[in-house]
């Protein structure tokens, strides 16, 4: 398929202009301020309020926490075979009342924000056909999936508009919260923050056996910063030295919601979606957590934790008890990196009800594979030159193969952050395990399989990708997308 464009990207419904920018640019936050005592929906059929008419009513600063959590609808098989699933998308433009009262256009899986939620069961194939919508090419990638390179939305396989293709998941692998998003480059740093993100949710045997909550109490919860125009658009600027950091933080595309959660335990699914900015969370006053799982999966055991940390494409799988906790108690989740409007990021609001606990948290979770020796190393330094972002002094070539790992192998691969920004790095094609910081021991946030590990300014992580799926090309890449958008991307071919 021929390479994106990137000059045929437009925000979508023609969100901002240049003039818009210009008057409302530092307005974002302002704006939110404003928005007391605004009505959170507005009623079928009625017109719409203006943004101006809205700022006359509201008397009161804006607050957080004054609407319901949002839960992502799941998408439905359009049909089923013995060993098959069969689901349909198309992307397009669409509307979001992210702000109460405010229309705000952007692009969406099946036109919403976040997209459906995709559930799917280990050893029954997954075949998505996602259609173009957009006037410009796109693709989708399955964040944390192992499928062959023509279904994993390498960057240069592209569905041009009005086109449509069907991705095969063979969900060959342990039960695990992965996520799907855009991945065609040049694009997907704006397309990503205009709303192209979803959960992919993947379920096994062993899950149901070791009775995990279930239902309306598995929740599965995707934090993203964003800004906003006077209109209550989405603000995008480019930033490829910090990545784009927004002033609100959502979750489900809610500002700072509430949930209601009943004295029972909930398994809580965190997603880091945003372009770049780090989180580290924390329950009210450092109330305990258990994290059972982490991107590839269940932790071997459970951790007790009072924080987490998650940069941008990272998982964490967090059980909370609220059991613990009255009726009317509130709990407020904080981000421990945020700086006044991104510190609040939700809170929970215990209820009565719930009846019997049926869930239980096991002492062990999921044996740890074997890893087999490794048999290369590889060092990649991770810095800036000029405008380019480069790994290992290289930028991203697409016509260019930068490594040949093995399949059936395992390798020691080494970052090695020569920059003062954060990057998270990303392998396709495969799973990892971290084995050592330069900065001290492995710490709780890298336990378990994962597809995406942090690496702070000057420091040195090494990892253990085990390369067992498909031979072919993938890509591996800083996930702060404006610096995958500005060169922070190589390509390994897989080679038996």
């Amino acid at each position: 398929m021929p390479a994106f464009n990137h000059s045929g990207w437009r925000p979508p419904a023609d969100a901002w202009t240049r003039r818009d920018v210009m008057r409302n640019g530092m307005a974002s936050f302002a704006g939110l301020c404003l928005l007391g005592n605004v009505p959170g929906t507005r009623r079928p059929g009625s017109k719409a309020v203006t943004s101006a008419a809205l700022r006359a009513q509201a008397r009161a600063p804006f607050e957080p926490f004054r609407r319901d959590l949002p839960i992502p609808p799941e998408l439905v098989p359009t049909r089923r075979t013995r060993n098959e699933e069969f689901f349909e998308t198309t992307i397009r433009e669409g509307i979001a009342e992210i702000l109460p009262g405010f229309d705000t256009p952007v692009y969406g899986y099946d036109g919403i924000y976040p997209g459906p939620t995709i559930r799917a069961s280990t050893g029954r194939t997954t075949v998505l056909t996602t259609r173009n919508a957009l006037p410009f090419h796109q693709n989708v990638h399955l964040h944390g999936g192992l499928q062959a390179p023509r279904d994993d939305g390498h960057p240069q396989d592209l569905i041009v508009p009005g086109g449509s293709f069907a991705y095969r998941y063979p969900n060959d692998q342990d039960a695990s919260t992965l996520w799907y998003h855009d991945h065609a480059h040049g694009a997907n740093s704006r397309t990503i923050y205009f709303g192209l993100a979803g959960f992919y949710l993947l379920e096994d045997d062993l899950e149901r056996d070791l009775e995990l909550p279930r239902g309306k109490y598995d929740v599965p919860l995707m934090i993203q910063d964003r800004a906003f125009n006077r209109d209550g658009s989405l603000r995008y600027g480019e930033d490829i030295d910090l990545g784009f950091l927004g002033d609100t933080i959502l979750v489900n595309g809610a500002v700072a919601p509430r949930m209601q959660v009943e004295r029972r335990l909930y398994r809580l699914r965190f997603l880091n979606g945003s372009n770049a900015r780090d989180y580290r969370l924390r329950l009210g006053r450092g109330r305990v957590m258990t994290q059972i799982g982490s991107d590839g999966g269940l932790l071997e055991f459970p951790l007790r934790r009072r924080r987490f940390t998650l940069s941008p494409a990272e998982r964490a799988d967090i059980l909370i008890d609220f059991r613990d906790y009255r009726p009317g108690t509130e709990l407020v989740l904080r981000n421990e990196l945020g700086e006044r409007s991104t510190v609040a990021v939700m809170r929970f609001d215990v209820v009565r009800g719930g009846g019997s606990e049926e869930a239980r948290i096991r002492r062990a979770l999921r044996p740890l594979a074997p890893l087999p020796r490794p048999n290369a190393e590889r060092s990649w330094v991770l810095s800036m030159a000029g405008t380019e972002w480069h790994i290992g002094g290289r930028a991203w070539n697409p016509n260019r193969i930068d490594c040949r790992p093995r399949l059936g192998t395992s390798e020691l691969w080494q970052f090695v952050n020569r920059s003062q920004r954060v990057h998270p790095m990303h392998i396709h094609g495969c799973h990892f395990r971290v084995v050592a910081r330069g900065s001290g021991r492995v710490t709780d946030d890298d336990r378990g399989w994962k597809d995406t590990v942090r690496v702070a300014p000057d420091e040195r992580v090494t990892v253990q990708p085990y390369i067992t799926s498909f031979p072919g090309r993938y890509v591996f890449h800083c996930h702060a997308l404006e610096h995958a958008t500005a060169g922070m991307m190589l390509q390994m071919e897989v080679v038996r």
